[in-house]
């Protein structure tokens, strides 16, 4: 029953690897920012239909809860940009879920319910990532696991709320209760999932460079490996290469169908740093995704080699680690004419 449901999932997945697609995939995040924009303006209108403590925490609770979501979607989107229309679809409907909480007061399990179907969303939002996240590396893949196991969590404890707040007496003290209970439920999810995709993230980056240079030259990689065109084979490949004048230029892997004419991520950047004038090279950076790091293949070493020598600094990039090589240590009888 999985594999179905991962296969219509996969259906559904943003292929940007096509002009087309990218302008579908920035209109797609333009309109979540924009219906956020809609919630926020609108439910001001609310203050004035506030008739006493009671609604104006509710409405309170609301907000946080949107701003909390805002917060978490856009820096959610900087790091893990979502490919997938049926997340989007799951982003509109908790746009309506949102409105939802900030426009209703009363009856108590009615709010309840709206939360408890927030979580839901969150989850099956999680759920829909797990199934695209496969060729990104098991590291990544557990860090999705724990979030959606989170929501799932969070999802259950609402649930349970609903079902204790009816053995409540029909008391404002009750009513208070259950508010109180749900702030304490948004603000700890929140935190618990920016500890998920943020500390536990951050255990498994590079801690530190051995200077500027080589971190800038593995960012620059890095931003060039998301440009790829790898339709074919989803494997991912950016290029940094530093001449000796200072300039860094980029370039990524791009698939065609016949393969035979497929460029590689070094062979783009060399090609950009030919084009410039640029004579020598003093270092290369090359980033994937996955959970191995990957060195240039045999051919890029040989072109490496003869713009930079064998004292030219490799550095091998993942998300995870890296480690660096001359390449004297890569191609120890490079060719020469």
């Amino acid at each position: 029953m999985f594999n179905y449901f991962s296969k219509i999932i996969l259906l559904c997945e943003i292929d940007r690897t096509t002009l087309g697609k990218n302008k579908e995939y920035r209109s797609l995040g333009e309109l979540v920012t924009i219906l956020f924009a809609v919630i926020f303006g609108m439910g001001l209108s609310e203050l004035a239909e506030v008739k006493n403590g009671y609604d104006l925490i509710v409405l309170i609770l609301g907000y946080i809860t949107v701003i909390l979501s805002w917060w978490g979607y856009n820096w959610g989107i900087i790091r893990h940009p979502e490919t997938n229309v049926l997340n989007y679809i799951i982003d509109v409907l908790l746009m309506a879920v949102y409105w939802w909480l900030i426009y209703l007061r009363h009856p108590l399990w009615l709010i309840l319910l709206g939360y408890t179907i927030m979580f839901m969303l969150y989850w099956i939002w999680e759920v829909v990532r797990l199934c695209n996240e496969n060729a990104l590396g098991s590291i990544k893949r557990k860090i999705i696991q724990d979030a959606s196991r989170m929501n799932l969590l969070f999802f259950t404890l609402s649930a349970a709320l609903i079902m204790i707040s009816w053995h409540f007496p029909r008391m404002r003290l009750s009513e208070w209760i259950c508010i109180v209970v749900l702030f304490v439920f948004v603000v700890v999810y929140r935190v618990l999932i920016y500890r998920i995709y943020h500390d536990k993230g951050s255990q498994e980056r590079p801690s530190t460079y051995v200077n500027d240079l080589e971190e800038t030259l593995a960012r620059r990689a890095r931003d060039a490996a998301s440009n790829a065109r790898v339709h074919l084979s989803d494997f991912r490949v950016g290029a940094a290469i530093v001449a000796e004048s200072g300039i860094i230029y980029t370039g990524c892997n791009i698939e065609f169908d016949n393969y035979s004419n497929t460029i590689h991520a070094e062979e783009a950047a060399i090609s950009a740093f030919v084009n410039a004038g640029e004579k020598k090279a003093s270092a290369v950076a090359v980033y994937t995704f996955g959970d191995d790091i990957a060195f240039p293949c045999g051919m890029c070493r040989q072109s490496l080699f003869e713009l930079g020598g064998e004292k030219m600094k490799v550095l091998a990039c993942n998300p995870h680690r890296y480690e660096k090589r001359t390449m004297e240590e890569l191609l120890p009888a490079g060719f020469k004419l």
